[in-house]
């Protein structure tokens, strides 16, 4: 059976997404040499996909694929306000996690699309529904399906909502009338570029990931010493380059009430942060695009975030932490956070670390913030 998409376009709306497209499983033979030279240049992420094969040729992942139909689904509402002042240093979560856990709303779109086609057709469909942390080069494959453009700094840009969309891709082994491939560029204005902290955007559509916020921002382990202060005060995420996107200037904002509910806060009292129980975490963060990344994770870059803001008010807590935080990690970065504020209190902290901290890259850290206030 060959399927119209306006169909598709239909069950879309009916289940409030009006940005789904249609492209055939054609392996992405266009996007061979650039990924090639991402491999060569050592500029994929641990999180992405080593296997080219994988990456381009959507019947590697589904036997018998003839039709892959891609949704945007866009996640930024408008920030509903906090339910209490808080008077503390604040950190910065991206869009994309202030609310609930995109990846289960575009999942939750997909599964139902995929079950009213099945209704239609009155025929079981092999089928495999992907959710942003896909093998394909899903970007690629939904301007490939009509759904927008590619940026400078690589994201989608899509006409309605801008970046700010949580893609989606389901392998059909259906036929469906494709859509047209989106052919324009963007405005090629360097903006996105010119605003990136840390230069990671090196060319046009090249992306340094080890350069990058928002993958530093939620890669474990030690933060790069030579990008901490560049984080500013993110917990989770990086929206400078769309922010200076001219494309994004005048977006909509998402209809969809999913993502009404504030989990995390756009901008959380960072001290709090840091006392928060596994509970209180469980029952707020976890249920985010930025829970997966863990309590730990999010706990290292509020330090490094009052580090970089230099509120005095910070030194006491960061110095309890730096004594009795049982983490070597967050001790680390405490140690490093403390030389950034200074002072006589911080010194004090400082130097019992570095005489007494069991763990030799602590005491390391410790001294070199000792030297630097020296």
């Amino acid at each position: 059976m060959f399927i119209n998409k306006r169909f598709i376009n239909e069950i879309g709306s009916s289940l409030g997404v009006d940005q789904v497209g249609v492209t055939t499983a054609e392996p992405l033979a266009s996007m061979r040499e650039a990924l090639e030279r991402r491999i060569r240049e050592g500029r994929l992420s641990p999180f992405e996909e080593k296997n080219p094969a994988l990456r381009l040729t959507p019947e590697h992942l589904l036997d018998g694929c003839r039709t892959i139909v891609t949704l945007a689904v866009p996640y930024d509402r408008p920030a509903p306000a906090a339910p209490f002042d808080q008077e503390g240093p604040k950190g910065l979560v991206a869009r994309c996690a202030r609310s609930v856990d995109y990846h289960l709303i575009v999942e939750k779109k997909a599964v139902q699309l995929v079950e009213k086609i099945e209704a239609t057709t009155k025929k079981s469909i092999r089928q495999r529904i992907l959710t942003d942390r896909s093998p394909l080069l899903e970007r690629e494959l939904a301007r490939r399906s009509g759904l927008g453009l590619i940026g400078e700094n690589c994201t989608l840009i899509n006409p309605l909502y801008g970046s700010y969309v949580a893609l989606g891709t389901i392998l059909l082994d259906l036929a469906i009338e494709p859509d047209q491939p989106n052919e324009e560029t963007c405005l090629k204005c360097g903006r996105c570029r010119e605003a990136c902290p840390t230069g990671a955007l090196t060319e046009p559509y090249i992306i340094d990931p080890y350069h990058c916020l928002s993958y530093l921002s939620q890669a474990s382990g030690i933060f790069p010493a030579n990008l901490r202060t560049a984080l500013g005060n993110k917990l989770y995420g990086c929206d400078i380059c769309q922010e200076a996107c001219p494309l994004n200037q005048e977006v909509a904002a998402s209809p969809l009430a999913d993502f009404d509910a504030l989990l995390f806060p756009a901008e959380p009292d960072l001290l709090a942060l840091l006392k928060m129980t596994r509970k209180e975490f469980d029952t707020t963060i976890r249920l985010t695009a930025a829970g997966w990344r863990g309590k730990t994770t999010l706990q290292r870059n509020a330090v490094i975030a009052l580090g970089n803001i230099k509120d005095q008010d910070a030194v006491k807590p960061l110095a309890r932490i730096l004594e009795n935080d049982a983490r070597p990690l967050i001790r680390l970065h405490t140690a490093w956070a403390l030389g950034q504020l200074g002072g006589l209190q911080a010194g004090f902290a400082l130097g019992k670390s570095a005489e007494r901290d069991p763990e030799g890259a602590v005491r390391a850290e410790a001294l070199a913030a000792l030297e630097k206030n020296s």
